[in-house]
């Protein structure tokens, strides 16, 4: 159902105040036998006749990306489909006062059966002048029978909520519009229809682009509407005036997952925004000093040929230059002509934890606008241009490999712009680093990764589907069954990324070391550097010999000499999980610490009895790290004792997601086709694993996974890349593989997938030391969205 018939159902149900008139009862008409009369009037009936005209909305062609100086060509004229819906009219309530503002009679509504002449029963103080109002296409003859409508001042100055995700019109909706009449309206006017003129109180949006051979790898797949108000007014204020008022008011992104062909034209409809002229003269620089909450359509573009995804960011408004309002009845037309794959400031990163780029690149990203929703938590709570100590004052690099991004000394490589817009330049090699944010007191506000790769991992057009078995649950966990037919994976789950968060190369063909990603613990958003030994069983060194050469913001050599099971001083440092550091607050600002639950002088992390808190880092457990739902609100199913499967993952992702953007952490149920009968195969034998190999695989370190179908069909290679144990040790590269979800389980486990080197698969692992949510395991990056056949 699109947004605009949820806004009439939620309209006559939750708004403001009950109505009230404040009149004695001696004002008010009395006759019950008068079966025109209603409770509230305070005039005699005459009947007059109504004539509707839905007046032209202004058309404003919006200017091209890209330095293209054309407007675009009047879609609405030639493409929309809806344009008669646009215009009419299904209903009406109409409202009446009198000469000094106060309501005449007791709101109307009538059934339009056509937009041409209906007589309507006006209540009016005959011969005196009066205003009456008119409002269209509520669909609720209740709707304002609960309101406070007693004055004009209360009726134009109304405002409709804006709360709904979709702000398309469907089939049989139709748009609100106000009119009203302000002449005097006497008896005589039985022979003269009166006109009353509508508006539509929403804008309409509606935007194509146009693919040129030079930028033929760019493909648009969703679109993400910024800084839509929460309320609509009855009544236009003066159009010189900035409404909204003010910068405190309350503001919506939508997200629209489109995949949209060259040309095709869409449309949206939305609450007008009017945010005022700038002094700026050239289109390339419209959105630099752009208003505060001004509304922008950004294009989420996936870059074929770098891998890459950006925000084409396009400011609405009059002209291409210096104009951000949007106004009510007009019509944007927007046009992006995307000629080739040069970049300018209208062209941002798209917005994430991790920034996927490739060798000799630049990318620029907008740090303080985040629009994830799973868990329930907001960026704005941590990084905030509007807070003093959460505003960002400079930017510098955390830690890479040796010139994935360079020696940053001179700020020229990792910068704050004037606008505060990140920007970052990789340099020659592939591999990881992390940037930070830091307060004008030098503390930590976020930090991001930023994953330089050439094989493009987070290119959506390469995302494989794959296919899992259905199951059902229980709230007790102890009910429920996984669907087990051998050859039917019949659920569609989110399409995989084809390499591990992190790994140097995306490449199919390749095995081992260059597969390995980086590690997370769980429920946090940035990575650890893994070891950079293809093959280690036993546990290693967290030292600059095992986990290779990183350096700092100038370049220099970061001391790497512990095992990483203890506190230092070094930059990579282990610390024991408490109520101080056990904390979202301390984790964000302390992005390379690794948080250990392991108690001083443990050293099997393995053993619940060397552990505090359940073996989790997060002091307490939250389950909504990663989005979700808290695990006792989860159905459920124990598939064996202490092994369960549970509905808990993430729809939505979460702020401390560390995927790519239009990726995010799998649920927990996303392993159960690579087995058999979605349950642990064990003991070597190959027949219970869906996978391409069929005796020992060691020399793979990992498997090659078929993903859709039963032993055929498309498969992606899964990496035994090691873990840190939860006391922060290193351990097993090239023989376990402890795959993250989103899905939170009891106390202080995670559902992980398992793998083991060869020859078992374990979508269920029931070991502590494997399970805890501590520990920091590889991350296998899924759709963010639920893709059509």
């Amino acid at each position: 159902m699109s947004y605009l018939r949820k806004l009439i159902d939620i309209t006559a149900s939750t708004l403001l105040m009950l109505a009230a008139v404040s009149c004695s009862d001696n004002e008010y008409i009395t006759e019950v036998d008068d079966p025109s009369v209603q409770p509230g009037d305070r005039a005699a009936t005459i009947e007059v006749s109504l004539r509707f005209h839905v007046e032209k909305p202004s058309l404003i062609g919006k200017p091209l990306v890209n330095d293209i100086p054309s407007r675009a060509e009047g879609d609405e004229e030639t493409d929309d489909p809806k344009k008669a819906a646009e215009e009419a009219i299904n209903d009406i309530w109409v409202f009446q006062y009198d000469e000094n503002g106060n309501q005449l009679i007791a709101p109307r509504f009538y059934k339009v059966e056509s937009s041409e002449i209906r007589k309507l029963n006006i209540r009016l103080a005959e011969g005196n002048d009066s205003h009456v109002y008119v409002l269209a296409n509520t669909g609720d003859e209740t709707w304002a029978q609960d309101k406070d409508f007693s004055t004009v001042e209360k009726f134009v100055s109304y405002e409709y909520p804006f709360t709904e995700d979709n702000v398309e019109m469907g089939e049989d909706e139709r748009l609100l519009m106000e009119g009203h009449v302000e002449s005097t309206i006497r008896k005589e006017t039985d022979l003269h229809p009166i006109d009353i003129h509508l508006t539509r109180m929403m804008a309409k949006i509606s935007f194509k682009y146009v693919t040129a051979e030079d930028a033929k790898s760019l493909i648009v797949t969703r679109v993400i509407i910024n800084n839509m108000p929460l309320a609509m007014r009855m009544e236009e204020t003066p159009k010189e005036e900035n409404y909204p008022t003010g910068n405190d008011f309350e503001t919506r992104s939508v997200t629209l997952d489109k995949k949209l062909a060259s040309g095709e034209v869409y449309t949206f409809y939305m609450p007008a925004n009017r945010r005022g002229t700038t002094t700026n003269t050239d289109p390339k620089a419209k959105n630099n000093g752009a208003p505060e909450k001004a509304l922008y359509v950004q294009l989420f573009v996936t870059s074929r040929s770098n891998g890459s995804n950006f925000l084409y960011t396009i400011y609405l408004g009059e002209n291409d230059t210096n104009d951000f309002n949007v106004r009510r009845n007009h019509n944007y037309n927007i046009t992006l002509n995307l000629k080739s794959e040069i970049r300018d400031d209208r062209v941002l990163a798209a917005a994430a934890n991790c920034f996927v780029v490739n060798p000799n690149n630049e990318i620029m990203f907008d740090p303080y606008t985040r629009t994830e929703t799973g868990g329930g938590w907001k960026y704005s709570d941590y990084v905030n241009k509007k807070v003093p100590a959460k505003k960002i004052a400079y930017v510098k690099i955390l830690w890479q490999y040796v010139n994935v991004i360079g020696d940053n000394s001179k700020g020229d490589r990792v910068w704050l712009d004037q606008y505060d817009r990140v920007h970052v330049k990789t340099g020659t090699a592939v591999g990881n680093a992390v940037i930070a944010a830091y307060n004008s007191s030098n503390k930590i506000l976020w930090s991001w990764h930023i994953w330089v790769n050439n094989d493009k991992p987070a290119n959506l057009d390469e995302a494989v589907p794959y296919y899992t078995f259905g199951w059902t649950g229980s709230a007790d966990g102890k009910t429920g069954s996984i669907i087990t037919t051998n050859d039917k994976r019949s659920v569609k789950g989110r399409s995989l990324m084809k390499c591990n968060l992190g790994a140097k190369s995306g490449n199919a063909n390749d095995y081992g070391l260059k597969t390995y990603g980086t590690v997370y613990q769980w429920g946090r958003k940035d990575p650890f550097p893994i070891g950079n030994l293809d093959y280690n069983v036993d546990y290693y060194q967290y030292s600059r010999g095992n986990v290779g050469d990183l350096r700092d913001n100038n370049n220099a050599t970061i001391a790497m000499n512990t095992t990483g099971a203890v506190h230092t001083t070094e930059l990579f440092s282990t610390e024991q999980a408490s109520a101080t550091t056990g904390t979202i607050a301390y984790a964000i600002e302390h992005p390379t610490h690794f948080i250990s639950p392991v108690k001083s002088g443990a050293s099997n992390p393995s053993d619940a009895s060397t552990c505090n808190n359940d073996g989790d880092w997060f002091w307490g457990h939250n389950d909504l790290l990663w989005g979700g739902k808290p695990y006792s609100n989860a159905k459920k199913y124990e598939v064996t004792t202490g092994c369960v499967l549970s509905d808990n993952g993430a729809t939505e992702k979460s702020i401390f997601d560390p995927c790519p953007a239009g990726w995010m952490v799998p649920p927990g149920d996303m392993w159960l086709g690579f087995t058999k009968n979605g349950r642990n195969a064990t003991g070597g034998v190959y027949g219970n694993i869906n996978s391409v190999h069929t005796s020992d695989n060691a020399s793979y370190r990992g498997f090659r996974m078929y993903v859709q179908e039963w032993k055929k069909g498309k498969w992606v290679y899964f990496p035994s890349q090691g873990l840190r144990t939860a006391g922060g040790r290193p351990w097993r590269n090239g023989m376990c593989g402890n795959y993250h979800t989103s899905s939170a389980s009891a106390g202080g486990r995670v559902n992980i997938f398992h793998l083991h080197t060869p020859g078992e698969v374990d979508p269920f692992e029931t070991s502590f030391g494997y399970s805890r949510r501590a520990v920091g395991g590889p991350v296998r990056c899924v759709r963010d969205v639920d893709e059509s056949e």
